[in-house]
């Protein structure tokens, strides 16, 4: 449904099977989790019996994927006239093996279904994330770099929710520009824009994402090239016919030196926690005692968080400096040859205040709500 008009109407199905990638995060089964694009199909199976479009998985998944599966199913039956009626339409993963739940193959299951009935064909270069509600709004997910990441290898073209594309300009802050020129990053904001690039593409759509494949192409050669007047013209263009076109956006203001430089909120917890983990792993298993000579942790993760102040929101800093004071306080300490309980009380005192800081962080109403809806 678009502004309350009804679009379509069908009575039997316009394919048999379709499909199309869903970018998710897998369990490595070591604590580790990465990104990547899964295949995702859609069989349907005839049964006269059924007064309804049948539509379940071929394998168990969790709570939150079967209830973002039923809010799509009311998507579908109030965008179309007439859905088929007598048919089982089965999802199924490509690793069927590995658990799945959560919400983020809702986007890639409504497409599947849209398919299905209309019979148009999805793109194979395309892979897609996002919550969905019954209005065909796409809602934030969590992981979409890592997914990000893990589909820059099997597909050209890639959907985010745009509540999600501050985890897209994050990277970009703390790792550069390289990825944006990897893969072509949309974000969407509804389900017409995400069938907009895996179904029926316009020649204007088809035009900017040709476009923009030849900026790759340069930008391969010389990364340099992004200050390239021409350059910069054509993601102009790019941006012109699809100014939701995340990576043509993001090269275009690091080409201008205007890219973004402050962390988002939830961005900037992150990267503290992420940079502190090799100390935090340090101080668990109590290693803080020995010098690591020139290649010592505590040298690296000062200078990283002494960098990183600088970039993140405002209000993570006095968590940011807490985690500073207490590598400097180890670093001082840690070279005694006789670790006394004054020593001892001093370390814990430290630690204490960068819990403390977190946790007061985190207290915050406000600060609480906005990571919610990131």
């Amino acid at each position: 449904m678009i502004g309350g008009q009804m679009v379509g109407s069908a009575a039997e199905v316009g394919r048999k099977q379709t499909g199309v990638k869903g970018l998710l995060v897998m369990d490595l089964g070591n604590g580790e989790y990465a990104g990547t694009a899964s295949q995702m199909n859609a069989t349907v199976i005839k049964k006269p019996s059924l007064e309804s479009l049948e539509v379940a998985f071929n394998q168990d998944v969790g709570e939150l994927m079967s209830k973002a599966t039923k809010e799509v199913v009311k998507f579908i039956n109030v965008r179309h006239d007439e859905v088929p009626v007598g048919y089982r339409v089965e999802f199924a993963f490509a690793d069927q093996y590995s658990p799945k739940d959560g919400p983020s193959a809702a986007v890639a299951t409504a497409l599947m279904l849209e398919s299905i009935i209309t019979g148009v064909e999805l793109a194979d270069d395309f892979a897609v994330t996002g919550d969905m509600n019954a209005t065909g709004a796409v809602r934030p997910v969590g992981g979409v770099m890592s997914k990000v990441r893990g589909a820059s290898k099997k597909c050209k073209v890639v959907a985010i929710p745009e509540a999600n594309v501050s985890a897209i300009r994050d990277a970009y802050i703390i790792e550069g520009p390289s990825y944006l020129s990897a893969i072509q990053i949309f974000s969407i904001k509804n389900f017409d824009q995400a069938y907009a690039l895996a179904g029926e593409r316009g020649l204007e759509t088809e035009k900017a994402i040709a476009d923009f494949s030849a900026v790759q192409k340069a930008l391969r050669k010389n990364p340099k090239y992004v200050y390239n007047g021409k350059v910069k013209a054509k993601l102009k263009e790019v941006l012109d016919v699809m100014p939701n076109h995340v990576s043509a956006k993001l090269l275009l203001q690091h080409g201008m030196k205007q890219g973004p430089k402050k962390l988002s909120l939830s961005g900037s917890i992150v990267a503290i926690d992420s940079a502190a983990v090799d100390f935090s792993k340090m101080l668990k298993n109590q290693q803080f005692v020995e010098s690591g000579g020139s290649g010592d942790v505590l040298f690296s993760l000062i200078s990283d968080l002494r960098k990183l102040k600088h970039k993140v929101d405002p209000r993570t800093r006095e968590y940011c400096d807490s985690y500073i004071d207490l590598a400097e306080h180890v670093k001082l300490v840690r070279g005694k040859k006789v670790w006394t309980p004054q020593n001892e009380r001093e370390l814990r005192a430290a630690i204490r205040e960068m819990t403390s800081a977190r946790d007061e962080l985190l207290k915050d109403r406000a600060v609480r709500e906005e990571l919610m809806e990131d």
